[in-house]
């Protein structure tokens, strides 16, 4: 029950958290922008009359040295920082084509300001490409021209401009591309000349593989996508190198390439194969599931080309399961993969007990980059016991289909980017009920880093949303409906404590009836915000609000939501960042007793 006395408040403590994980936002970098406390390096001012663009871009690329520079956290006099800063201040007045650049520096109670006088810029007044005269015809150019201003940027752009159009049109044995600015003060211009070195054009002969022990050479062969006849150049190695590494069966990997003989190169791909077995051993701790270990083994090469299979066993005071899993990459494709699972679990939870044995398999295509589509089938023989009420048996057929759309830049610790993911799963009992069920579930995730701002604060968001249909609440297995709360859903409150409950009739004559645990609904909704924070390479900091609730019909709301709360400390690794979260409910609901607070500790991050 949702007692309606605690939602103003709520409401105030949720909008009072948004404000604060916000306020990285609001506080964009304006001129010298630092955080009292944080920042003991001086403020400061550019000024560049009559250019605001100039200025703001100075004042932009200053702040950003002021995050990275080690010479700069080693200066405490302001004048020393000043002096540091007009140089490269100078340097880069010159990358923009401003040979004749002055800068003045003065530091007023400890606030530097910088006068800048761009002066002309400069331009070019001759431009000309050296490359050979058979692939020269059809080169696009290096995108500037005669009149440009001179500008480092654009004119970098153009050695790679060069070398892009090289490797697609030319069998060059070597790519070496460089350039000469030769600035002309007295007619404030510059002539620019790109020079591509001499070099034998040649094609690929012979390909071999050495290291090999375990992996298939054919498998890897074809990753390497490689041919004898092939035009030679050097990013189709390094293409081929790289495929190499992401089979994760390879640890290294060197391209040799021999002397030509007759226009032909062969080359020799000398790998280093990984260690392909590794044994895992972790503890955990959570308010939800009390402490336990989890223990696992796999190997990454079991049948030689890169099939991965994968047994885990997980012992915690409310769970206990065993599972194993068999993965194959490049199932007839080489953008599917299959996977099988079998597991076998045990759950005492307050709104249920369940064993259940699941064995099942999919199918997972890469669409495109980001897009992936997966189907399968799945078959879950258990035994549910609610409280209060008699254990059945279930043997559910299911056939799950799924859309993921992943535009993230780390599973475990994303800070850029999206993801939707969606499931439809109809179930089917085979038992003689007939029990019949869909189960719909949306999720969706939102990263935004400001690198810009002091500590890289990223704001995460992520929407839940759930729908069960064909079947009343009380004909589904209470471990396959909705339940909210717990730390991968409401932190503040225990795991499933939120959701429709029901009256329990009193044995004693004349005493009221009780509520039951949290029976589990149809529908779900659930919403959350993160703002994290990185001090230092090792150790972050996290905010977060947690919103949610669970539904008898199937119909979710984002209006009656219960929030929670808090905080968390990350340790960052090289893998993932070891997370550690307290939660506190901001609606405690006497007439379940919630507790003040709830803790979890775990590896990745909450969402």
């Amino acid at each position: 029950m949702h007692d309606s006395r605690f939602a103003p408040r709520a409401k105030f403590f949720s909008l009072l958290i948004v404000a604060l994980l916000a306020a990285p936002v609001l506080l964009w970098p304006q001129s010298g922008f630092a955080l009292p406390f944080f920042d003991k390096l001086p403020k400061f001012k550019v000024r560049v009359s009559e250019n605001k663009e100039l200025q703001n871009w100075l004042r932009d690329k200053l702040g950003e040295q002021r995050k990275s520079s080690s010479v700069l956290k080693s200066y405490d006099d302001p004048l020393d920082v000043a002096r540091y800063e007009r140089g490269t201040l100078e340097k880069l007045l010159r990358s923009r084509g401003y040979y004749d650049g002055r800068v003045r520096q003065s530091v007023t109670d400890g606030e530097i300001e910088y006068r800048v006088v761009p002066g002309p810029v400069y331009r070019i007044k001759a431009l000309d490409v050296n490359m050979p005269p058979r692939v020269k015809g059809g080169f696009p150019g290096v995108g500037l021209k005669v009149g440009d201003p001179l500008e480092a940027e654009k004119v970098t752009e153009g050695v790679k401009r060069i070398e892009s159009y090289l490797a697609d049109n030319a069998c060059l044995l070597n790519v070496d591309v460089d350039y000469q600015a030769t600035v002309i003060h007295s007619e404030q211009a510059a002539k620019l000349e790109y020079r591509v070195a001499n070099s034998p054009e040649v094609h690929i002969g012979q390909v071999h593989v050495q290291g090999l022990s375990t992996v298939d050479e054919d498998f890897l062969r074809k990753r390497l996508k490689i041919q004898p006849g092939d035009c030679f150049n050097r990013s189709k190695l390094d293409a081929a190198k790289l495929r190499l590494l992401r089979t994760n069966l390879i640890a290294g990997a060197n391209a040799e390439v021999s002397d030509p003989e007759s226009g032909i190169v062969d080359i020799t791909f000398t790998v280093i194969e990984r260690k392909h077995r590794t044994i895992r051993l972790g503890v955990g701790y959570t308010s939800d599931d009390g402490g336990g270990i989890a223990a696992g083994w796999e190997h990454r090469n079991i049948l030689g080309r890169g099939e991965k299979i994968e047994v885990e066993t997980r012992v915690y005071e409310a769970k206990q399961s065993l599972k194993g899993e068999l993965r194959v990459p490049r199932f007839f494709r080489d953008d599917q993969e299959f996977s099988a699972t079998a597991e076998a679990s045990n759950e005492e939870r307050d709104a249920y007990d369940a064993d259940s044995v699941t064995v099942g398999g999919i199918i997972s295509r890469h669409h495109t980059k980001h897009r992936t589509f997966s189907v399968g089938s799945e078959l879950k023989f258990s035994k549910v016991q609610e409280e209060g009420e008699e254990s059945e048996n279930y043997n559910l057929l299911s056939f799950p289909l799924g859309i993921k759309i992943d535009t993230t830049d780390n599973l475990l610790d994303a800070r850029r980017g999206a993801t939707v993911a969606m499931e439809v799963k109809p179930y089917f009992d085979l038992r003689s009920s007939g029990t019949q069920f869909t189960k719909n579930t949306l999720v969706m995730t939102g990263y935004h880093t400001f690198d810009e701002v002091r500590f890289d604060p990223t704001l995460a968001l992520r929407i839940k949303a759930g729908v069960i249909s064909g079947a009343d609440n009380l004909e589904i297995p209470a471990d396959e409906r909705y339940y909210a709360g717990g730390g991968g859903s409401v932190r503040g409150y225990a795991y499933q404590a939120l959701g429709p409950r029901r009256l329990i009739p009193s044995t004693v004559a004349g005493e009221p009836p009780t509520l039951s645990d949290p029976i589990g609904g149809r529908g779900l909704s659930e919403i959350s915000f993160e703002g994290r924070f990185r001090f230092t390479e090792s150790w972050g900091g996290v905010l977060f609000v947690d919103g949610g609730n669970a539904y008898a019909d199937p119909q979710p709301s984002f209006d009656d939501l219960y929030w929670g709360a808090g905080f968390g400390v990350r340790y960052i690794t090289s893998f993932a960042p070891v997370r550690f979260d307290i939660g506190f409910p901001l609606e405690r609901r006497e007439d379940v007793n919630d507790s003040a607070y709830q803790i979890y500790v775990s590896l990745g991050q909450a969402f």
